[in-house]
This record gives C-alpha cells, structure tokens and sequence, in this order.
C-alpha cells in the first residue's frame, strides 16, 4: 500500500516506540482539535490528526506503512465514538486515511523530498495535500455527513468547511513535525534583539487575541499584525522553530475565535470561521514559505562552501605534488639541485643568525664515466639509484638533505654537525658504499666507491653559502687526487 519515496537514501525503520507513540500522538491530536479548534457549531478551524499519520509516512519514507495506517486509524476511530455513532465514526476514519494515503502517494510519485527541505518540496506539499487530497476527503465526508440524521448544513457548506480545516490542518502541523523529527543543523544562538522581539510577540498575540481591544493609537488591532513577526522567526531561526511559531500562533487564534473573544471582529459565526482560517493559511504560507527557501539557501550556501573548501584542498594537494616533484630528481627520487641550493641557501642564513655551524659533504662516484661506457647507461642509471639508496640511509637526522648535485656528484647538507660528526658520517657512507659490492671491473678497487669532500663553516660576517661550497669541491678535488675512495676535509686540503 505505502512505498518509500524515490532517490530516498536510507530509510528508516519504525521502532517499537514509534508503534506505541503514535496512536496516542494521534489520539491526543484529535482531543486537541476537538479542544481550542471547534467553535460552538461545531465548525472544525483547523483538524491536526491527518497530519500525524502523513509527517510519520514521510518521514519513514513509506516503511511499515501499513501498520502505522491501521495504529491511526483505531485511535481515529476510538477518538470519534464520543462524537459519531459508530458506523459514521468509522466512515470518517477511512475518509481521513483516505486523504493521507493519496496525499503521501502523490507525493512519493512527485518525488518530492521527505522532509519537505525545498522551496518547490513545500509547494507540491501545499497543492497536493491541503489542497487537493483535503478536497478529495472532503467531497467524500460530506456524503457521510449528509447521511447522517440531524444534518441539515447543505453538501457545499460541508465540503468547504471539511476542506478548510482538514488542508489548514496538514498544513500547519505535517511541516512542523517532520521539521521536529530532523536533527538541527545549525544551533540558534539568541540575541537580545530576538529577545526584544519574542517578548513583544507573545504581549501582542495576547492583547490582539484577547480581543480586548479593537485599535491602539488608531491602528486597528487584528492578527495580520504579527505577521512582521512571523516573518523575523523565519529569518532568524529556520524552519524548526518558525512551524513551531505558526502551529501555537493557528492554534491560539482558533480557541481563541471559537471560545468566543472574537479577535477577528463581529461577524456571523461562519464568516469568523473563514475569517480565521484565511489567517491561519496566510501565516503558514508566509512563515513556512520564507522559512524554508531561507534554509534552502543556506544549504545551498554550505554545499557551495563545502564544495570551494573540497577544491581548494585538491588543488592544494596538487600544488604539494608539483612543489615535490620540482624538487626532486627524476632519476634516483631525492632531492635535485634546485632543492639543494635552496636549501643550503636558507640554512645558511640560520646558521649565521645561531652561530652555529653547517656542514657540506660533496660526494663524486669514482671512474663513473669509465663505468658507464662498459656497462652501459642503464646499468650506471641503476648504480646511481643505488647509491642515493646508501646515501639516504646513512642519513638518519630529520633536518638533514640529500641530493643529486649533478650527474654522478652528489651533496650532503648536515645541519649544526662540526667536523668530527661531518667526517664519521661521509666515512660510513664511503665505506658502504665499497661493502655494498657493487661491481666496476675498470677501477681499481674492483668495485664501486666514491671520494668525497667535506667542509664545514660557522658563517662569518663575510661569508657566504658559495664559500662552503667552493671548500667542499676543493676537499673532493683533493679527495680524487689523493688516490679515490676516501674523506678529505677543506680544512685538512688546505693545510
């Protein structure tokens, strides 16, 4: 009979609470109506209980719905025994559920959402169910009634009047409790101007429904004048608390007219009647209507936010890739020359301003060239992997670099190391690399090694980052030229 609505996104299953809690909310909403919203003609204002039975269809998307129908439509049928003989108490029942169920499969078939979050949701919401499934209940009720004995009021007046009520009743209650069952987005933080406003609401609902008094300082006082009021609510606080304010507002309006302080005036009582539910549909149309494209706005504004905020952080992972990638050799996955001059660039300025020294190992991979053209470049390609495989892994401080300083040279920036920490590690990295095996028939060492010049500085005023490069090539010259696969520091070659 019900099915869920589509593109739902996981609906929800009625618990054993929501089957207990119903039929009494149902219940209660009946004993409601019948309380502050049926004049003494027994002229329905507003009827709330179709209203229960459609919010929990939509919310639950259709789910159990069978046996959400049959929970309502006892406690429909319990509620009006006191009222209807029994037969016509039954008749009405199914007239209501009638109203609900085509209300709620027009709507699944319009596809309009199940909290009604959207400007044109709450439109198809108003044309097909106050508007249309009400009069289709209607039509339906005044055959009942007029079959009834003792009912004279002619089939148009109970068409209207059923339709009035049953549509205003949907729409001031279906929107207020599918708004409480959704959790709040956003927390309303209360100024004192909202303060200010409230208060002057509920003091001038309370003299204008009263009806007290007819004009203040020559403004006639009728309930259109808490319209301004309705419409701050919408603005301010989202739709929760906005179909909150409409529901107590309709219903403060309708006891009041029906017990008799005639807020809207002298007139007959089926004029007062109109009288009030023209109010009331105002108020919801323009409380829940600027409510909601409000909140739609919104939503949309936060999609819109989360969207830039998705992008930018893409675009920010995208600009650290091209960043990693413009620093980084191609060929051996560590640093390249231009991440090597930055770098010994900024810490050498760190270093000047901490007094503290920096060290440069440059490091030349002995014979590559005899290396190359024997095994060929793509075995030299490899050795060369290999070797910035050893340099990193004897390279165990974080703020330390390796880098590939051009073709076969490579660098090694150690930050606040002095000489004997600067030599320790350029010996295990020379030593490594000759235990590592990695065989070269044209050197005389029978395998791979390099030589490598070490210097280290404490920048003076006069100094710059070049001097401690020019230092570590002359130790490597020196390196080379002593016979290969060894450590020579600057201030050793010097002397």
């Amino acid at each position: 009979m019900f099915s869920p609505l589509p593109n739902a996104q996981a609906p929800r299953q009625p618990t054993v609470w929501v089957y207990l809690l119903l039929p009494l909310l149902h219940f209660a909403s009946v004993k409601l109506t019948f309380l502050c919203a049926v004049s003494p003609e027994n002229e329905v204002v507003v009827w709330l209980p179709n209203a229960v039975l459609l919010a929990a269809l939509l919310h639950f998307r259709g789910r159990r719905g069978w046996l959400l129908a049959t929970l309502t439509f006892s406690s429909d049928v319990l509620a009006n025994l006191p009222v209807f003989p029994p037969l016509q108490a039954v008749l009405l029942s199914l007239v209501n559920l009638t109203e609900v169920t085509v209300a709620y499969l027009l709507l699944r078939r319009a596809g309009t959402s199940p909290g009604l979050e959207r400007i044109q949701d709450l439109g198809k919401f108003v044309v097909i169910g106050p508007l249309f499934s009400a009069l289709v209940a209607a039509l339906l009720a005044g055959l009942v009634l007029r079959a009834m004995d003792g009912v004279e009021t002619p089939y148009p007046t109970l068409v209207l009047l059923w339709w009035f009520g049953d549509g205003l009743g949907l729409l001031i209650c279906t929107p207020l409790l599918l708004a409480l069952a959704q959790p709040a987005l956003e927390p309303v933080r209360l100024r004192w101007q909202d303060g200010a406003v409230l208060l002057f609401t509920v003091a001038l609902a309370g003299v204008i429904l009263s009806g007290q008094s007819e004009r203040w300082g020559g403004v006639p006082l009728t309930p259109n004048l808490l319209l301004p009021s309705m419409l701050y609510m919408a603005v301010r606080f989202g739709t929760r608390w906005t179909a909150l304010a409409v529901a107590l507002i309709a219903l403060a309006a309708a006891w009041a007219q029906t017990t008799g302080h005639k807020p809207f005036g002298d007139a007959s009582p089926h004029e007062l009647i109109l009288r009030t539910q023209e109010f009331i549909l105002t108020l919801s149309i323009i409380g829940m209507g600027f409510a909601t494209l409000l909140s739609e706005q919104r939503a949309l504004t936060r999609s819109l936010e989360d969207k830039v905020r998705e992008r930018t952080l893409k675009l920010e992972e995208s600009n650290s890739k091209l960043g990693t990638l413009s620093a980084t050799d191609g060929l051996t996955g560590i640093a390249n020359r231009r991440r090597f001059d930055e770098f010994v660039a900024g810490e050498w300025r760190h270093a000047r301003l901490s007094g503290q020294p920096l060290a440069l190992a440059l490091l030349d991979v002995d014979l590559f060239k005899h290396y190359n053209d024997h095994y060929g470049h793509q075995a030299g390609d490899d050795c060369l992997r290999t070797i910035a495989q050893v340099l990193s892994a004897n390279v165990r401080r974080a703020g330390d670099l390796v880098a590939r300083y051009g073709g076969e040279e490579f660098a090694l920036v150690a930050v606040a190391a002095d000489e004997s920490n600067a030599l320790a590690m350029s010996r295990s990295i020379c030593k490594a690399l000759e235990d590592l095996g990695y065989r070269h028939e044209l050197s005389p060492f029978g395998v791979v090694t390099a030589s490598i010049g070490v210097a280290v500085l404490v920048p003076g005023e006069h100094d710059t980052h070049e001097t401690l490069i020019r230092q570590a090539d002359q130790a490597l010259y020196r390196a080379k030229a002593n016979g290969r696969n060894q450590v020579v520091l600057a201030s050793d070659a010097s002397a």
